[in-house]
């Protein structure tokens, strides 16, 4: 497994995710896949700039769509995989997967997009920098 193809994150499902048709509910694929964009930015160590307390911007979420490819059970583990699709002057694109690890089945496709805004008038603005620079590929 090369380490483009490794997981970046890895959960197990819970009995409070799981919906009456015993499967995960559709809202928490959300929860998820927020998670995995959280912890794509903890790796690689840039979690801080966006913590509007430290950079004086915030990200809002503008859009996010998901595409229900496989149903994820009651105790799956499931691995997360983040990409930064686009880096545009206001706005970030995330692409998510989410892959059951028992058989390696694609169960869902998300995409984010997050605009960036001042904290002081929540309007769009320039995204810093410094956080373009440590998203690119590179």
């Amino acid at each position: 497994m090369s380490v483009d193809d490794r997981p970046l994150a890895s959960f197990r499902v819970s009995m409070r995710d799981i919906d009456i048709y015993g499967h995960v509910h559709n809202s928490r694929y959300l929860d998820y896949c927020e998670d995995a964009v959280v912890e794509f930015l903890r790796q690689r160590q840039i979690l801080s700039h966006f913590r509007h307390t430290s950079s004086g911007v915030a990200y809002h979420v503008k859009k996010a769509e998901i595409t229900f490819h496989s149903p994820i059970d009651l105790d799956d583990v499931v691995d997360a995989k983040v990409d930064v699709e686009k880096i545009g002057r206001t706005s970030l694109s995330f692409a998510i997967e989410l892959f059951r690890q028992r058989d390696g089945a694609h169960c869902a496709s998300a995409h984010f997009v997050w605009v960036c805004v001042g904290v002081s008038d929540s309007r769009p603005t320039p995204i810093p920098e410094a956080t373009r620079v440590a998203l690119s590929p590179g």
